[in-house]
């Protein structure tokens, strides 16, 4: 009996122009997350990162809340995610990438975000 790798499922919830978008998406292995991040950092887009891009947004999304301008459901698709605005992609892979790689939720709680405290350092006096 071993270890069964099972994806992690991402639930991603969106605000501002996504308001009510929320998806699902499974977790991808080291190898692809260091290409994704490659193609995000990539200087001038070309159409072959572009569609790879697609496809792992493709091969990941488990579901989401997508509907078109008549409020029907719309199936995730390589057609339906070319539907979408680059800066509605941006901000998906964007947020995907953010739960893959960065700190949990619980690390975060009460987090100074390295601000220093606004009082003097207390002093080591002879005693």
């Amino acid at each position: 009996m071993g270890y069964r790798k099972v994806p992690r499922i991402y639930t991603l919830e969106f605000d501002g122009e996504l308001t009510g978008l929320v998806v699902r998406i499974k977790s991808i292995k080291f190898g692809k997350i260091r290409r994704l991040i490659a193609l995000m950092d990539e200087d001038g887009k070309d159409v072959e990162l572009m569609n790879q891009i697609n496809a792992f947004l493709v091969d990941a999304i488990v579901s989401w809340t997508l509907q078109d301008e008549n409020g029907t459901d719309v199936e995730v698709s390589s057609e339906s995610i070319d539907e979408l605005d680059f800066d509605e992609i941006m901000e998906i892979v964007n947020k995907w990438l953010d739960c893959m790689t960065g700190p949990g939720p619980e690390l975060g709680k009460g987090s100074s975000s390295g601000a220093t405290f606004p009082g003097q350092p207390l002093t080591m006096e002879a005693l």
